[in-house]
């Protein structure tokens, strides 16, 4: 596993050598390719890995300077928010307990995402809703951070804590 890891780490840098990123960014960077190197490689069956269960926003934070890192500053103003998301280890999930659809895990420019699809409100809804998009910045046991990621670039981010 060690070996592994140096091996991607190794890769990392002699792929992205000639960039200029922050610390924050090339260890963001390397931490989602040793979440990846975990994966099988039919990620589709088990796509949800560590994210299924049901998980209870504690705190969302905005991302003022665009960054893509919560900041001290950044999490002093953040605030409380009830937003539940259950994602089902079928690919499906709940929103809010009262919304119904699918989710499903993606690599995207080495960055993890997640894409949570709602079914439309029959009788109020014409056709189903786009995608919410979120970066996965970090997931532990008890504790998802995703990053929302509104028009193409990001806005903030929210801080779950596993609650089944």
């Amino acid at each position: 596993m060690k070996s592994l890891l140096s091996f991607i780490v190794a890769g990392f840098l002699l792929t992205n050598c000639g960039e200029k990123k922050d610390a924050s960014t090339r260890k963001e960077i390397a931490n989602n390719s040793a979440v990846k190197s975990q994966e099988p490689a039919h990620a589709s069956a088990v796509a949800a890995n560590g994210l299924v269960g049901t998980w209870k926003l504690n705190l969302e934070v905005f991302d003022d300077n665009g960054n893509r890192v919560p900041d001290e500053a950044e999490m002093k103003k953040g605030y409380a928010n009830n937003y539940m998301l259950q994602l089902n280890a079928d690919g499906t999930c709940r929103i809010q307990q009262v919304f119904t659809g699918r989710y499903e895990k993606k690599i995207e420019d080495g960055r993890d995402m997640l894409y949570v699809y709602r079914k439309k409100v029959e009788g109020e809804e014409d056709k189903d809703p786009i995608p919410d998009i979120y970066q996965v910045t970090s997931l532990k046991k008890d504790e998802l951070v995703l990053q929302i990621i509104d028009a193409g670039g990001p806005s903030s981010f929210w801080f779950f804590k596993r609650i089944k």
